[in-house]
Order: C-alpha cells, then structure tokens, then sequence
C-alpha cells in the first residue's frame, strides 16, 4: 500500500512538471511570435512607422460664410445709401431752380391803392407792371399786344390808300397814334418806314382815320410834300413822322380793338 501511495505521488509530481514545461514553452513560442511580428502587429495602422500617412483632415472654413454675409449686407446698405444721396441731389436742384427761376408775371404791390372808382384796366396794368404776357392774348398770331389794341407791322408795301383797305379786311384800320407810350413802342418794334391812319382832310387840317383831329404831333424836322404821313421806325420816336405821296409804296401798321 505504501509503495502504491509512493508512485501515484510521484506520478502527479510528473504531470505537474509536463505541465509546467508546456506553460514555459508556450511562453516563450508566443514571445517570439510576437518579436517576429512587431511591425505587422500593431494596433494602431497609424502607428506604423513605414506605413501610408494618415488622409489629412478636412478643415470647414466657417468664418468666410460668416463674412460673405457681412459682405452682401455692407453691399446693400451702400447701393441704398448711394440712392438716396441721388434722390436728395434730386431735391435741392429743383428746389434751387424753383427759388431761383424768374416767374412769368410778377405782380408789384403798390404803395397807395387807388380808389375803386378811379380802377380801371389801364391804371392797373400800369400800377403792377404787368407784362403783356399776363393778360388774355386776344390777338391773332402775328399780331402785337399793346393796352387794348392789336398792331400788325406789314411786310409788303402799299400804297396808303389801299394800305387801308388791307388793314379793313383784317378788321381794323391804319393806325391811330395819340399817347407817346404808343409811339414809342411802334417805333421800338419796327425798323423801316411806315404808313400811319393821319392824312389831311378837305379842310387841309391832319386828321385821324376816326375823325378826331391831331392834338399830338411827333412831325421830323424837315416836312415833304404830300397829304398822307408815315412813320420812320428807324428815326428817334420824338420827330419820327413824315408826310409824303399817298400814291408811294411803303409798309403799314394796322391796328384794331382786342376781343
């Protein structure tokens, strides 16, 4: 029995041994492998001292959205800016014209307003220095405005007689000069000789195309023969008339009463 306990003792003594070896070779069999694959066996590819480099990283610029928008904010708010200093030059300019810029008919208040009886249209015009612009233009074209009357300087040549007729088929007459305003504005608007409605009557004494006799006289210091008298536009309004033939050719002035 003792010799029997013996053995079984030794026999695990054995097997303990064996199994101690296998550990150790085991060991030792796995150290080498892993000497063997220290290259291959990493466990990060990335840290591989041969291996491929690593991708490099995609970098998301976010600032540049952030400053494109800036950007097109800016770029609106100049082109609105830039519309509204157009917009205000705009402004002052008609603003400026508008102070400036001379008004057609100006009106100049009188001192001392006559009485209302005395008014007329006449006194009135010369009381604000209206321009004959302001009042209704009555006349035909062609025609010049002067107080109540129409005056057309002609540009053919007649005889007075049949100066006077034409100035009948235009409705009026030759015409009558009795206010030297008149005078002088015939004679400032024309620039050659022409036939008036003065001639001298049966009695040998200057009368007007109405009849009334001749109170005013703007005569030339040398008088002509001849029955009918004309104008000389182009001579100094105090001493401008002239008689002379009726029979001669010479340009007229018409007038007759505005509408």
């Amino acid at each position: 029995m003792a010799m029997e306990s013996t053995k079984a003792v030794e026999v695990e003594l054995e097997e303990i041994a064996t199994s101690e070896e296998k550990e150790e070779n085991e060991k030792s069999r796995e150290t080498k492998e892993n000497e063997g694959n220290v290259y291959s066996a990493l466990s990060h590819p990335s840290d591989h001292v041969y291996g491929e480099p690593a991708p490099t990283p995609t970098c998301t610029y976010t600032f540049n959205e952030d400053i494109e928008r800036k950007v097109r904010v800016y770029r609106i708010i100049s082109v609105v800016l830039f519309a509204i200093c157009v917009l205000l030059m705009m402004v002052v300019f008609v603003l400026s014209v508008k102070v400036t810029g001379k008004q057609s008919c100006q009106i100049v208040e009188p001192k001392e307003m006559p009485a209302a009886k005395e008014c007329n249209r006449k006194k009135c015009q010369e009381m604000y220095q209206l321009q004959t612009s302001c009042l209704h233009n009555y006349c035909e074209r062609g025609w010049l405005n002067f107080e109540d009357s129409c005056y057309f300087l002609s540009n053919k040549r007649l005889s007075w007689h049949e100066s006077r007729a034409e100035c009948q088929k235009k409705g009026g007459d030759l015409a009558i000069i009795t206010k030297e305003r008149l005078q002088r504005y015939l004679s400032e608007n024309g620039n050659v000789h022409y036939w008036i409605g003065l001639n001298l009557g049966g009695t040998n004494q200057w009368i007007w195309n109405n009849n009334t006799v001749l109170t005013v006289r703007y005569w030339g210091k040398k008088l002509l023969d001849g029955k009918c008298a004309l104008l000389a536009a182009n001579e100094p309004p105090e001493r401008s008339w002239h008689q002379s033939d009726c029979a001669l050719s010479l340009h007229y002035i018409c007038q007759k009463t505005r509408a």
